[in-house]
Order: structure tokens, then C-alpha cells, then sequence
């Protein structure tokens, strides 16, 4: 039972492996945007045509708002990059993944961050009191990969359009997940992954802009326009799409887009909602289980975080895989802020992440697995 689906979604729909399986027996696509032969557009067709449905997905009239990255950390560190500055403060909260922190470290900028409280709700209300002459920036997931919280955009979108902010927002936990309306908020940057609840293959992800920014250039390289001169094109997206893609992978992407608009955001939302309940409600009561996500009330994401006692996460994740062959993950994840908040910087925590593919039965295996190691250790 594999339930480590905020690390990467491992049942993907049957129509990407065909697709895949299509595109590696053909012989029609060369490198796009490097020539102009009919090989090299068939593949720029085939891009755009993702963008087009991810597009739809997101509720945004131009595809041309997107470029294609390898992952989201690809995509936050070109946008934090190009954007936030040495002399600017920016505002975030403890519960960012490093794809975001590390890059605001490294931009040398003033930060400030909001914590979250026992229900796991961040309180952006906060936002007007850190608020400085040089605040340039609100930067925040929509839901962090470890709390299972669903941050409330428009309250955030509202005060950065008060403050005349820029909104950047990470979406890997969500895209897929939740039916998002980028085109809703104005002066904003969402930055996606591919390979979590799209379903779609690894080394795929994204920038969307709602809005015109002063991009400057992170990494340079061919563009396949402007050749002769010394800098890479400063126009989106060829400003983040530096080299020769990882473009069967973005075109094969296009078959889980169509998967999940095909069957429905709303239902694959419902399902998802409904198995985490499921899960939380079934071994909140296990003698020795802690959870630290939020409770599934409201808005929430397909995420239970847990420890069993004082039991290394590292453990109790090694005996569900090797003898129960239950696949979740341990260890830090990459949060470091949201470890310090629960002083479980040396134990971790174990986190069951869900898929639209995992099961009712599937869950209920899961809680009585957890009862036996309980009962056990």
C-alpha cells in the first residue's frame, strides 16, 4: 500500500503510459523551438497543447502565462531569483518546504514569518503588522506538505493587493488536488509540480504569472530566438525556459491533465477528503499515535502526520514497509521551521499522504496495521 503520494504519486492514469509508450516508438519529434523543420514543431505543438490544458485546469486565458520547468524547486528558485532582492523584506510562514526557504535565505532579503497555531491554521491576519517601507513580497504554499492545512487565498490575495504586494504561491501539494481559479487573483505567481497530484511523470512542473513582472534571468543558455545576443531573452516564459526540455515528459504530461479534467476536480476532491477522514477518524484513538496535521474539518488536504510514542519516525516507517509493505515517509521533509514548531527535530514524523488511486479498503488495512504495531511496541 503505497501512501507516500505528497513525495511523488506512484499510480499514474493508464492513458500517460500510453502516451509515453506512443511518443517513444515515434520518430516525429525533434528538439523544439531549435528548428524549424516539422519534428522540432510537432513537439512545440505538443507542449503547447499541455499548456493549453493546464491552462483550463488553472481557469487561465493564456497558455503563453505558463512555462514549463523540470519540478516545482526548479520553478521557485527561478522566480524567488529573478525577483526578490537583497534590499527588499519579504513575508512567509514557518510552514514553507526548503524549496522556498533556501532561496530566500540566499537572496540575502529581510524576512519575516507567521506561525501556525494548534489547529494548524497560519494567521495571515498578521500580515498588516509586519508590513515595512520595502515589503515587497507575501510568499506562501497553499498547503504545506506535512500539516494537511489549506491556506485561505483570497484572504492572502486581499492583503497583498492592499499592500501592493506580489503573491507567490506553491502549489505542488494542491495542483490536482483542488480546483484553483488563478485567473482570481491579479499581481501573482503560482508555481506547480507535475509528477504529485497532476499523476503526471517526474522532471515536469511549472511557473503560471497572472500579471506582468520584472523578470530577470537565473540560469542562461539557447533560447532559440535572439541568438547574437550576450543575454538570455528577458520575455516570459523564455526566460525560465533555458536549453532543450524535458519534452517528451511535458507532452506525455498532457494525458493526466486530460485525466483529471476528464473525471472532475470536485469528485477527485471529494475522494480525497473522504479517505483522510477516514484514515484521521480511524486512528486518532490509538494508544500512543500523535497527530500533528489538522483535523479534517473544513478545508484540508490528503495528509495525516504521526508519530507513535517516542519511537524513531524513522523506525515505524521501516517496519510498515518491510513488514507490512505500507510506504509512507519519515524524517524531516524538508520543513525544518514546521520540526522546530513540534521539537521533533530528532524523531521526525511519519507522513501518510493520499492519492485519488488509494482505496477505502486499502485505508482501513492502514488503521488496523497501526493498531498491531501499537499494541506491540
Amino acid at each position: 500500500m503505497y501512501f507516500d503520494n505528497s513525495a511523488t504519486t506512484l499510480h499514474k492514469p493508464d492513458a500517460l503510459k500510453e502516451k509515453f509508450i506512443e511518443l517513444l516508438n515515434t520518430n516525429d519529434l525533434g528538439n523544439p523551438s531549435r528548428s524549424g523543420h516539422i519534428k522540432s514543431q510537432n513537439s512545440m505543438m505538443g507542449i503547447f497543447q499541455t499548456k493549453k490544458d493546464l491552462a483550463k485546469l488553472f481557469h487561465i486565458a493564456n497558455p503563453n502565462d505558463i512555462a514549463l520547468t523540470e519540478n516545482a524547486s526548479f520553478g521557485l528558485n527561478f522566480v524567488i531569483k529573478s525577483l526578490v532582492k537583497e534590499n527588499g523584506h519579504v513575508i512567509t510562514t514557518t510552514t514553507e518546504h526548503n524549496s522556498v526557504l533556501r532561496p530566500l535565505y540566499q537572496s540575502g532579503a529581510e524576512l519575516s514569518f507567521i506561525d501556525f497555531d494548534e489547529k494548524c491554521n497560519v494567521d495571515f491576519d498578521k500580515i498588516p503588522e509586519l508590513i515595512r517601507e520595502n515589503t515587497k513580497f507575501i510568499i506562501t504554499n497553499q498547503a504545506s506538505n506535512l500539516l494537511g492545512n489549506v491556506n485561505d487565498l483570497d484572504k492572502i490575495h486581499a492583503y497583498a493587493k492592499k499592500y501592493k504586494l506580489i503573491m507567490i504561491i506553491d502549489i505542488a501539494q494542491t495542483a490536482g488536488c483542488l480546483d484553483l481559479d488563478i485567473s482570481k487573483y491579479p499581481n501573482s505567481i503560482f508555481v506547480f509540480t507535475g509528477h504529485k497530484s497532476l499523476y503526471g511523470p517526474s522532471g515536469t512542473g511549472g511557473i503560471i504569472k497572472n500579471g506582468d513582472f520584472d523578470f530577470s534571468n537565473v540560469f542562461s543558455g539557447g533560447s532559440g530566438v535572439n541568438s547574437f545576443d550576450k543575454n538570455h531573452p528577458l520575455d516570459f516564459p523564455a526566460v525560465f525556459e533555458v536549453g532543450t526540455s524535458n519534452f517528451i515528459s511535458q507532452i506525455a504530461m498532457d494525458a493526466s491533465i486530460k485525466f483529471i479534467l476528464d473525471e472532475g476536480i470536485d469528485k477527485i476532491h471529494q475522494h480525497l477528503k473522504e479517505i483522510t477522514k477516514r484514515f484521521y477518524d480511524g486512528i486518532k484513538d490509538i494508544e500512543g499515535i500523535k497527530i500533528y496535521s489538522k483535523k479534517p474539518e473544513g478545508e484540508y488536504s490528503p495528509i495525516v502526520s504521526i508519530n507513535l510514542k517516542d519511537m524513531e519516525s524513522s523506525e515505524l516507517a521501516l517496519i510498515l514497509d518491510e513488514k507490512y509493505d505500507i510506504q509512507t515517509r519519515p524524517g524531516a521533509h524538508c520543513a525544518p521551521l514546521i520540526h522546530e514548531h513540534f521539537a521533533t527535530e530528532a524523531q521526525g514524523i511519519v507522513r501518510f499522504s493520499f492519492s485519488y488511486f488509494n482505496t477505502d479498503e486499502e485505508i482501513d488495512n492502514a488503521i488496523e496495521v497501526l493498531r498491531e504495531i501499537a499494541k506491540e511496541y
